[in-house]
C-alpha cells in the first residue's frame, strides 16, 4: 500500500507539471524539479513493491500493480524531455 502510495505521489507531480505547462505556462518550474521529487518517490516505492512479492500467484498480481507503477514512473523523465 505503500509503495502505490508513493507511484501516486510521484505520478501527482508529473500531473501538476502537465497542469502548470498547459493553463499557468509562465508558473511551470522546467523538467529538473519534477524529475527529481518523482524520482524520490519512485526509488522507494518500487523497492517496497519488490520486497512484497511472495509465491503465490494472487499476490504477486496483486503486487505488479504498485511494482508496474514505480517503474514506469521512472521512465517519464527521459519521455519529458523529448516532449518538452
Amino acid at each position: 500500500m505503500i509503495s502505490m502510495t508513493l507511484a501516486s505521489l510521484g505520478w501527482g507531480t508529473w500531473w501538476v507539471m502537465l497542469f502548470l505547462h498547459r493553463f499557468a505556462p509562465s508558473l511551470e518550474p522546467g523538467l529538473t524539479a519534477p524529475n527529481a521529487i518523482s524520482t524520490l518517490f519512485a526509488i522507494p516505492g518500487l523497492l517496497l513493491a519488490l520486497a512484497t512479492l511472495r509465491a503465490r500467484r494472487s499476490w504477486i498480481a496483486f503486487a505488479l500493480v504498485p511494482l508496474f507503477a514505480n517503474a514506469s514512473l521512472l521512465l517519464v523523465p527521459t519521455l519529458a524531455a523529448e516532449l518538452f
